[in-house]
């Protein structure tokens, strides 16, 4: 049995996955915005240096920009069932797009809620509710997550769909995700529409072709270092594959 199927066992909390579809009454749209979170891994006494991500929204669109490789991910959500992945290579302002349901490190994208929310609905859903605080914008959910391997802590802002802090611990290592700033268009500039129309408008390169191009240094660089497929991003278990439901890849 996969190791996640371990969460399965979990208590569902169907007041867990009510909390985290609540209307707060917030006046601000989760549909456009950036979130940016520092996230930092920790092994006994030893903490890797702290890296970025950056999730942006605008619409059915949603990107996780990571500043230190100049690398964006997008995906689009087409007709509430299909999935559209591109990855940006932004210091080449070069892009490789991906077409719904084309398999990628053998896996099809399925569950768009992961990417929106760097954590898929499945595992809010198994997730036991401890507490609520606040109201409005300003509402947060606490809720926790056990199993046989790894302990998980979660303050979830149901207003924007977003984490606000995210810590799992198993066998010695702490891996943290924590928001440090929340931007909307609504009370400050900010132009989610550009930050997706700019990348639209790189050079790009249907994966299905890379292979036929030899003479483009670019691609060739590329495969050599192994950035064409698109890789997971979001909340990983401590041997790193993605908390995204019942499944792993």
């Amino acid at each position: 049995m996969q190791r996640f199927s371990l969460l399965l066992i979990a208590i569902f909390s169907v007041t867990a996955m009510k909390t985290a579809k609540a209307d707060t009454g917030c006046t601000l749209s989760s549909q456009s915005l950036k979130a940016t979170y520092q996230v930092t891994t920790t092994r006994g006494n030893s903490e890797s240096p702290a890296t970025t991500l950056m999730l942006w929204r605008d619409g059915n669109k949603v990107a996780h920009q990571y500043p230190q490789t100049k690398i964006t991910e997008t995906w689009q959500l087409i007709r509430d069932t299909h999935i559209k992945a591109v990855r940006y290579f932004d210091g080449h302002k070069r892009a490789i797009e991906y077409q719904p349901n084309e398999r990628i490190h053998g896996k099809v994208e399925k569950d768009f809620s992961y990417r929106y929310q760097l954590i898929s609905d499945g595992v809010l859903a198994k997730m036991v509710e401890q507490e609520t605080v606040g109201e409005g914008c300003n509402t947060e959910v606490k809720m926790t997550l056990n199993d046989q391997v790894q302990h998980i802590t979660l303050t979830w802002l149901p207003a924007f769909r977003l984490i606000k802090d995210f810590q799992v611990e198993a066998k010695g290592m702490k891996r943290e995700w924590r928001l440090t700033s929340l931007a909307h268009p609504d009370k400050e500039k900010l132009d989610t529409h550009g930050f997706f129309a700019e990348r639209e408008a790189y050079q790009s390169t249907d994966y299905a072709d890379i292979g036929d191009d030899h003479t483009d240094p670019f691609l060739t660089k590329m495969v050599n270092q192994g950035f064409i497929e698109a890789g997971a991003s979001g909340f990983y278990h401590q041997d790193g594959h993605a908390i995204e439901g019942q499944h792993k890849h």
